[in-house]
């Protein structure tokens, strides 16, 4: 079985506890995700499987590459916006896959597992050293900072080394970065809808692409997930 599925950002939500906590979760739509091709490692040097997600209709077929039509065609599958290879150390995690299977969310997830969340940021366009690099500033507004309270100030060296470092904050595009959430526990799976709750927020805007994996550092011990399960358990 796959190590993730790519996914969709719902939006967020709050669950309560039995003990009346309120608890930020955010809501995702993992799945349904096609198998489109199975790589193996005698043929290609590695263990992973393709997935596609996002079905389309033949009409809007012009929106893919031609040559990604033609490996829809080859797996005898439908069209799809988006792909993602999964890797796997070991063949065995792939289980008997072939193109055309149907991975869904209650397939690869269960609850009290912890995952891992990738996507995109937020773009926040050109922005200041204070939005940017969280830099403080001026203290007040006093005569000698002369509007300059939001600037980064002195950056450079009149002597040696004479020159601005790399990597030096400054003003700057923020955001559109790939980032990855580690850790996140899955609170609720609705197989149905192909929903999965997942605690605390992740990368991107709703309707943002996502792809969501298993935990790479590991995964809670029985005695946790019990105890975890018990106090986050919301009210039906």
């Amino acid at each position: 079985m796959a190590t993730g599925l790519l996914a969709k950002k719902v939006g967020m939500t709050q669950i309560f506890t039995p003990e009346g906590d309120c608890k930020a979760v955010t809501v995702l739509e993992v799945g349904p995700c096609t198998v489109i091709r199975r790589k193996t490692k005698e043929k290609d040097g590695y263990d992973a499987v393709v997935l596609g997600f996002g079905a389309i209709d033949e009409k809007h077929a012009h929106r893919i590459s031609k040559g990604e039509i033609g490996v829809f065609k080859k797996a005898g599958t439908g069209l799809f916006r988006h792909l993602q290879e999964v890797r796997v150390k070991d063949a065995k995690l792939l289980g008997d896959l072939k193109p055309g299977d149907v991975l869904t969310v209650d397939k690869v997830f269960k609850l009290d597992q912890r995952v891992d969340v990738t996507g995109v940021t937020k773009g926040r366009g050109f922005a200041g050293v204070f939005k940017r690099w969280g830099m403080r500033g001026a203290a007040r507004d006093s005569s000698t900072a002369h509007e300059h309270h939001r600037h980064p100030g002195a950056i450079g060296q009149r002597k040696t080394p004479g020159k601005v470092w790399k990597g030096k904050h400054l003003p700057g595009h923020y955001g559109v970065d790939i980032q990855t959430v580690q850790n996140l526990f899955v609170e609720g799976i609705e197989a149905e809808k192909n929903i999965m709750l997942v605690t605390g927020a992740v990368p991107g805007h709703a309707d943002g692409l996502l792809f969501v994996g298993t935990a790479a550092k590991g995964q809670p011990r029985a005695k946790q997930k019990q105890l975890v399960r018990e106090r986050s358990k919301p009210k039906v």
